[in-house]
């Protein structure tokens, strides 16, 4: 019996998803042809933008559909192009590696953005253009950002504001409009719906000055070229609908029961965050004296899979910059893996893996105590 515990790092397609996508082949046409035919794909690409506006509190006209989240984000700081940019330690790679010279904010032992150090950054910084870049859910520990709290601040030195929301749709609610967000990632394979497609959501304000990263056809009212992924768009408009349930916050008791059974039996560990608001699903648990890669690989044999930080990096592991960011010591960092449920487990179920994995853990130490 095995386990996928990797919610975070890609969702399990949900039925419905397929079941459109599977339907949406027979649609023929070119959504650029004004035939019938181009006129029906057309018609469902632009039933699935409804749709996802709808889920985020944005305006349908100014959802721009993109290959994922890492292009979303590309797309966001090519508006900062000519802007100060400041982030936070925490952020995604595709959001710390779009500018090499952005100021970085620190994060407080809770893994929460320095709101402090934000306005004081700001404010020093006020009379060039600036452009902030935060997070809603953090990938790795799940730790909730103030983003209501960042807005604020950012509209009062009239920085825009860019948030990455992909570990947040069907986990909190987040409304681009409500919380005076400009531009906005989310992606579709972290709910539900297929890989290869996300969305950019821009606000009124700035939409009219972005410039496309993708040049040729004039697709999405000019701004991202390129003849449209019509059963990848289908399926993720209606995962994005399927996600207004936040089916994920009925697994808050399994994760809660997971840790304390964990707890139970290897005392010596620290749960990530575990004071901090944290989305239902996502559990970041450090070991000492384990190499997360060693753990990662003796679950994945006994068919449990979880990830060692984030899963975005080509498949290698490294230390985790997000637990580094929060103070926490190399030898700690370098044994944390994350846990993400995309359902509530049995009690049966979580025994089992508490139990497999405290098993894994003394062999991990018994092999190191003998090399030593």
């Amino acid at each position: 019996m095995g386990l996928y515990l990797d919610y975070n790092a890609s969702a399990p397609m949900i039925q419905s998803s397929i079941d459109a996508m599977v339907g949406s082949m027979q649609i023929l046409g070119n959504p650029s042809s004004i035939h019938s035919s181009g006129r029906k794909a057309k018609s469902a690409i632009e039933d699935s933008r409804e749709l996802v506006a709808e889920t985020i509190g944005a305006l349908p006209q100014n959802i721009i559909f993109t290959s994922g989240a890492t292009e979303s984000n590309a797309l966001a700081f090519k508006y900062a192009d000519n802007m100060k940019v400041i982030t936070s330690a925490i952020e995604h790679d595709s959001v710390l590696k779009q500018k090499a010279d952005s100021i970085i904010i620190p994060v407080t032992k809770d893994g929460v953005v320095d709101i402090q150090c934000l306005e004081e950054c700001l404010y020093k910084n006020k009379d060039d253009k600036l452009f902030v870049s935060i997070m809603a859910v953090n990938n790795e520990t799940g730790i909730i950002q103030p983003i209501e709290e960042v807005s604020k601040i950012c509209h009062k030195y009239n920085a825009t504001l860019h948030v990455d929301a992909v570990q947040a749709i069907g986990r909190i609610k987040i409304s681009m409009q409500e919380l005076n967000i400009d531009l906005l990632t989310i992606s579709s394979h972290k709910i539900g719906g297929p890989k290869g497609i996300g969305c950019l959501a821009v606000s009124d304000r700035i939409y009219y000055s972005l410039s496309p990263i993708i040049l040729g056809g004039g697709q999405e009212r000019g701004i991202r070229a390129g003849t449209e992924a019509v059963s990848q768009i289908i399926g993720f408009g209606v995962a994005a609908k399927y996600s207004r349930e936040f089916n994920l916050l009925k697994t808050k008791k399994s994760r809660n029961d997971l840790e304390n059974n964990i707890l139970k039996l290897i005392p010596d560990i620290e749960i990530i965050g575990k004071n901090s608001p944290r989305v239902a699903n996502t559990s970041s648990i450090a070991f000492k004296n384990i190499l997360a890669e060693n753990l990662v690989i003796a679950l994945d044999i006994e068919g449990y899979e979880v990830s060692s930080g984030s899963a975005c990096s080509s498949g290698k592991v490294s230390e985790s910059h997000v637990l580094l960011a929060m103070g926490f010591d190399s030898s700690i960092v370098q044994g944390s893996i994350r846990i993400s449920l995309c359902r509530s487990l049995d009690e049966s179920e979580i025994l089992l893996f508490c139990n497999t994995l405290y098993k894994i853990i003394q062999k991990l130490l018994k092999k190191r105590k003998i090399k030593e």
